[in-house]
């Protein structure tokens, strides 16, 4: 069931088999008090065995690591519904799931079969279900040789762990003989019960199963009414060694009207993308992401910054040539586990101030816009227009352009033509920010705080703020497409090199696992900035009340100072780092649950010795008889050696309940089917005992019969 397979984990579940066995035997010898906790105790054993068997690791054994262990192995199970087999994929949770699977079964199937019981051994049936199920589950999921050989041999085993122990030595030839005439008709009807269409397509319904509760984005801005999901879905879990923003795809092309992907693809891919090599001094920057699908069907691979390679061992990957990858094959889909390689900088602002305002030639296109010509084709489905090229901020001179539909090598000024265009007031806004500034870092600070004054969050903006220019001026108010495409709109009018970025938030981190966890809540869409010698740098202009941003912190109380920093998003405007404390699905309390089945299992087995004890009791004769013995003791009115209960029935006739009482004693005693002694009987009798006492009379018969037996 795991690629590459873990052989020596067969022989574990098979030594904690014959371990949990062994343990049965010797707890059926004990003696009956002792019987039932030594076999409790074998139970427990086993368990742990066969979660150590299975690749658990042994810390997650202690009780106050219950919660993570049932947390874990609930994830590894969500996971299998997508998952092929043999699995190949990087999920610690899932591969451990796997493994853990068949050796409980195993060892489970022991304690079934041996579990010590009054007049037999173990629950015979439930134990074969069990070991059928270790060869049934396999053989339905994998493409297994010989495979109707080794169904002959099951069958042949099933027979004689049902019946060899009941055959007798003279019809041991002819029951061999019979078995393996079966066997060999079995194998002759085999081929024709073995059709090219599967009984009942597992995989299929798994994948179509698992694909139903997955969620799709469309990243491309569209500046409408946000219709994106908002159920608290978990979408992702990452493991990371710094935070990041979790990128689906760049959109590096204004066309008039919205951010979209470029078509064409740059011949710099992976880390080069960045026009930074990666030295000694950048490293720290650099890691390893894994990432495990929850719900979410993606065509692109989610990764982070810039991803210099993607580890997917069952999906092919195509470079996007923006520092991002597509899957070749197949969108993601629940169950996909990767790896990648990415570069993500976090620089802090003297680091940023330090880098400069260069920047190769190859970024120029960086700072190009497609403009509509008019006013009034800023909102047209088709806008046209001219491509701008906006001079990068440390060079001089004004923008140029070309037409959009047939570009020629020579480029005409376009300072008029944008200060014409449906984004003049755009353009003046940039040119005064830039006045102000003294270096790209001065600009890029003065447009977030720019965009931090004076403009609200929502997801359902006016009309006007369909167009960025009027969400600038008019409406004022938007979500985070809306934030982030103006930012890098302002910043390419200015001369800086940017871009839009769509993905996720850094999620929530879950402490117990190590892995941010990642919801539909936290899709969103920010900025990045290239820097000269450090690379692309993220910054979110959008308002910390944003869903994606300011999700309630379920682990409250110091938590967040545990868990890993906030990515720096750009001086004044940062995540609040308060958020990246687990919002993982804790689940039920799994370990009050886990105390709560010990105790109830406890008391089973306690209940289970009480009702023996008390079985026992009644046949040593202790009882209703008795108990009327040891009274006519107490009360000093003992019978003589040959006094019958016929007797002691006619020596309370005056009081017919009495009477009554000890008569049903009688008849319980030779098996006449009456009604048995009652409450009222002996509340009867212990008056009896006390007439004619006075006080001293009726404490005895208190003390002879009291309220309760005992």
């Amino acid at each position: 069931m795991l690629e590459p397979p873990a052989i020596e984990r067969a022989w574990y579940a098979l030594g904690a088999a014959v371990v949990a066995m062994l343990g049965l035997l010797f707890a059926g010898r004990l003696r009956p008090r002792l019987r039932m906790p030594g076999a409790l105790c074998v139970v427990f054993a086993g368990i742990v065995l066969a979660l150590l068997g299975g690749g658990v690791a042994d810390e997650l054994l202690r009780p106050d690591r219950w919660g993570d262990l049932a947390a874990g192995i609930g994830r590894g199970i969500s996971s299998l519904p997508g998952a092929r087999v043999p699995y190949r994929g990087l999920d610690e949770w899932t591969r451990v799931v796997i493994s853990t699977g068949g050796t409980a079964l195993a060892v489970v199937a022991a304690l079934a079969a041996f579990w010590p019981r009054p007049h037999t051994l173990g629950v015979r049936y439930v134990a074969l279900v069990l070991l059928m199920t270790v060869y049934a589950v396999p053989a339905v999921a994998l493409n297994l040789s010989a495979e109707f050989l080794s169904g002959a041999l099951l069958s042949v085993l099933v027979v004689a762990y049902l019946r060899l122990e009941r055959l007798r030595v003279g019809d041991a030839g002819a029951a061999a003989m019979l078995a393996i005439a079966v066997a060999v008709l079995g194998l002759a009807a085999a081929p024709a019960l073995d059709t090219d269409e599967p009984w009942f397509d597992y995989e299929t319904w798994a994948l179509s199963n698992a694909a139903s509760k997955s969620t799709t984005f469309s990243w491309e801005h569209g500046y409408g009414p946000l219709d994106w999901p908002r159920d608290g879905r978990e979408l992702l879990r990452v493991k990371a060694r710094l935070p990041a923003y979790w990128k689906a795809m760049n959109l590096d092309d204004f066309d008039g009207q919205r951010w979209l992907r470029a078509e064409g693809s740059s011949t710099l891919d992976g880390c080069e993308f960045g026009g930074v090599e990666v030295d000694e001094r950048r490293r720290r920057w650099q890691q390893r992401i894994q990432v495990s699908v929850r719900n979410l069907r993606s065509s692109t691979f989610v990764t982070a910054g810039i991803a210099c390679d993607v580890f997917a061992l069952r999906l092919a990957k195509l470079p996007l040539g923006d520092g991002t990858y597509a899957t070749a094959t197949r969108a993601l889909r629940r169950g996909d586990t990767y790896g990648a390689l990415v570069y993500t900088p976090a620089p802090s602002e003297r680091e940023r101030r330090q880098a400069g305002s260069f920047h190769p030639l190859y970024f120029e296109r960086f700072t190009r816009v497609t403009l509509p010509g008019k006013p009034d084709t800023v909102t047209s489905e088709e806008p046209g227009g001219d491509v701008v090229q906006f001079k990068l901020f440390a060079d001089r001179g004004g923008p140029v352009a070309q037409p959009v539909g047939a570009p020629g090598p020579e480029q005409v000024p376009a300072g008029r033509l944008v200060r014409e265009s449906g984004y003049a007031r755009t353009y003046a806004l940039a040119r005064r920010l830039k006045a102000a500034s003294d270096s790209q870092e001065d600009y890029v600070q003065r447009v977030l705080r720019h965009l931090d004054r004076g403009y609200s969050y929502t997801e359902a903006p006016p009309r006007a703020a369909q167009n960025l220019d009027g969400f600038l001026f008019d409406a004022r108010s938007g979500y985070c497409q809306q934030f982030s495409g103006a930012m890098a709109l302002l910043l390419r009018m200015g001369g800086v090199p940017a871009r839009v970025s769509t993905g996720f938030t850094t999620g929530s981190f879950d402490r117990k696992a190590g892995e941010y966890v990642v919801r539909d809540l936290d899709a969103h869409s920010w900025v990045e900035v290239r820097y000269d010698g450090i690379g692309w740098v993220t910054f979110d202009p959008t308002p910390a009340v944003a869903p994606a941003r300011s999700q309630p912190d379920e682990d409250a109380g110091g938590a967040a100072a545990a868990a890993p920093s906030a990515p720096d998003l750009g001086g004044d405007i940062r995540s609040d780092p308060s958020r990246q404390v687990a919002v993982a699905e804790e689940g039920p309390p799994w370990t009050a649950i886990g105390f709560g089945a010990a105790a109830a299992l406890a008391a089973v087995a306690l209940g289970t010795w009480l009702l023996r004890r008390r079985r026992r009791r009644l046949a040593a004769g202790w009882g209703p008889l008795a108990e009327l013995e040891r009274a006519l003791h107490r009360a000093r009115r003992a019978p003589g050696p040959a006094t019958t209960l016929n007797a002691i029935e006619a020596a309370f006739r005056r009081t017919p309940a009495a009477a009554g009482y000890v008569r049903a004693i009688r008849n319980q005693r030779y098996g006449v089917r009456q009604g048995g002694p009652t409450p009222a009987g002996r509340r009867a009798v212990r008056s009896e005992l006390g007439r004619g006492g006075g006080l001293g009379g009726r404490l005895r018969a208190w003390w002879a019969m009291p309220p309760r037996p005992r």
